[in-house]
């Protein structure tokens, strides 16, 4: 008996200390009250409260400000890459021998084979032709590009070659003898004097400087050097011209030792500061000054979004709390489960946050490259861009207040954890067939010759795509492996396509089934929206405007409401820190 007494002492001062009310009644009543309030959409507090919602209104403005500010980016990033992309042709056609533009062309199957060279004197004229037209760039090329030193002149091209320290075949008694360890080698190229003439002659300067080229040992051999040029764009005070070196790699590349040693160029450009005059034919800085602040603007509204953002879920935390307290003292049994205390977190929140920090970084990245500080303009896009993709993704919160739109969002949300599973099991299938596609199929299939081209082939016939092409360039030189590819193709495509698709469609139709029958049945609801929905009022009479206010004030109250202002129908009042938006 009186262990009972003391408990009821302690709980009675665990209230009084929790909560304003001494009464339980109270306590009970005030919380519920809260909780209503909390699990309102905006609409409905915009009806309790005759507040804007200020957070929505600035979700709606930054979609357009964050889309805005990824369109004039995209553009400016179209630029850069075309004209890095179009140099790096301008050099091909330049320093490859019989580069045509057919190897520039993206067709599938390709229409022509690999950029290599096959014999020695094919190789060592290809290297002739890139020490010539090097020497003779600056008067036979469109474009302007001049020598990387200081002062314009020409620095040698620089031959670096990778090979064995030890190599030896006898392919016609099988025997060879290595030694696995690699050595690198560089020298510069210079012209050679032949029959009274200066030329470039590759085979002539390496036997003059006593060294040689053995293919059995070679592994790679690459001739690099530098060009500069400047890319001038539109010649606006928006647009400046951009300052580059580029520093150009041709690799010959003999690592399969198999007769063919393709030839590839690569151009990795160097930003570098430009001392330039511009007269401008209009004096537009306006358009700077207005660049520099939409830029700030989108970096405001970010800003203030994480603030609300913030303060909205660290209120929910605090009602959490006290919502635990609460059920602790007085409903302690059965206590509140996690996923009851999940439902204070908002996870639209958590992605607003994320996207805010992406567009923060993004848009520091890109007042930087205007400003000519750096040039990673594909960090840039990449944070851009995820920002954009999450602040649509947002709205869909707000499509969620429209009936018809919720039952396709609920129908997303609930079917999540089955569709998981089922592209766990999906995905067990199609590793499987991926793998053994890969292996098996390889060497006698164009899209099966890489694990990663396998994966992309067999996802385009899982969506009906090129299916045709698939079955038509199998090799027909093995015909075991002829009729295997057929038996493989039609079990794929069968199983996926009419067997795992209908069971995918069948779960989200499952999921999508049980949502309207909740919507016509009634919802079950969880346990702290049972507690909350015991407050009968409505969402639109948990605040009212007082009746002795005119037309003319309520009208302004609605806008700018003052808490003298505001009656409530119930005693205990609604937190205004509650998570709203």
């Amino acid at each position: 008996m009186t262990r009972n007494r003391e408990r009821e002492r302690l709980i009675s001062d665990e209230s009084l200390r929790s909560f304003p009310d001494s009464s339980a009644a109270n306590a009970e009543d005030d919380l519920q009250r809260k909780l209503k309030y909390f699990f309102m959409n905006p609409c409905q507090k915009f009806l309790a409260k005759r507040r804007l919602p200020w957070k929505l209104l600035l979700q709606l403005v930054k979609v357009i400000l964050v889309t805005v500010q990824l369109i004039l980016f995209g553009n400016s990033r179209a630029a850069h890459i075309d004209f890095l992309e179009t140099g790096e042709i301008a050099f091909k056609h330049l320093y490859l021998k019989d580069w045509t533009p057919a190897y520039e062309t993206m067709p599938y199957p390709p229409a022509m084979g690999t950029y290599a060279v096959y014999t020695i004197s094919e190789f060592y004229d290809a290297v002739n032709f890139v020490l010539n037209r090097y020497n003779k760039t600056e008067e036979i090329a469109i474009g302007t590009y001049h020598f990387s030193s200081p002062n314009n002149t020409m620095e040698p091209v620089k031959m670096c070659k990778t090979f064995y320290e030890q190599g030896v075949i006898w392919a016609f008694n099988e025997s060879y003898v290595f030694n696995s360890t690699h050595q690198t080698e560089c020298f510069p190229m210079l012209p050679v004097k032949i029959n009274g003439n200066i030329t470039y002659d590759t085979m002539a300067y390496l036997e003059k400087i006593n060294k040689s080229i053995n293919f059995d040992k070679l592994i790679k051999l690459w001739l690099a050097f530098s060009l500069k040029t400047i890319h001038l764009k539109s010649l606006s005070q928006v647009n400046t011209p951009d300052c580059y070196q580029f520093n150009i790699e041709i690799l010959f590349s003999n690592e399969d030792h198999n007769g063919q040693m393709p030839v590839t160029l690569d151009a990795n450009e160097e930003v570098l500061t430009c001392h330039g005059e511009v007269t401008y034919a209009s004096d537009d800085v306006l358009s700077i000054v207005m660049v520099t602040l939409f830029d700030a603007l989108v970096l405001a509204a970010s800003i203030l979004s994480i603030i609300l953002c913030t303060r909205s879920i660290y209120s929910a935390v605090g009602l959490m709390k006290e919502t635990v307290k609460f059920f602790g003292v007085y409903q302690p049994i059965p206590p509140l489960s996690f996923n009851d205390k999940l439902e204070f977190i908002n996870m639209w929140y958590i992605l607003i946050l994320v996207n805010d920090v992406l567009t923060i970084f993004g848009s520091i990245f890109k007042i930087m490259i205007e400003n000519k500080v750096i040039d990673n303009y594909e960090t840039c896009g990449v944070l851009l861009g995820t920002a954009n993709l999450l602040v649509w993704f947002g709205v869909l919160r707000y499509l969620g207040f429209f009936k018809k739109y919720n039952i396709l969002l609920l129908t997303m949300k609930r079917s999540a954890p089955n569709v998981l599973r089922f592209l766990i099991c999906a995905g067990v299938f199609y590793f499987g067939f991926a793998i053994c596609g890969w292996v098996i199929l390889g060497p006698y299939h164009i899209k099966f010759r890489k694990l990663s081209t396998a994966s992309e082939c067999l996802f385009s016939l899982i969506n009906g795509d090129d299916i045709f092409t698939t079955f038509a360039t199998m090799s027909e030189a093995n015909a075991v492996m002829w009729w295997f590819s057929r038996l493989y193709l039609y079990f794929f495509t069968g199983l996926f396509i009419y067997v795992i698709l209908s069971v995918f469609i069948s779960v989200i139709m499952d999921t999508y089934e049980t949502i309207k029958r909740h919507y016509q049945d009634g919802t079950p609801k969880s346990r702290l929206h049972a507690f909350a929905d015991q407050c009968r009022d409505d969402p639109d009479s948990l605040f009212q405007l007082s009746e002795q206010n005119c037309c003319i004030t309520s009208w302004i109250s609605i806008f700018a409401p003052k808490r003298s202002e505001l009656s409530v129908q119930c005693d205990a009042p609604i937190d205004d820190s509650s998570n709203a938006i």
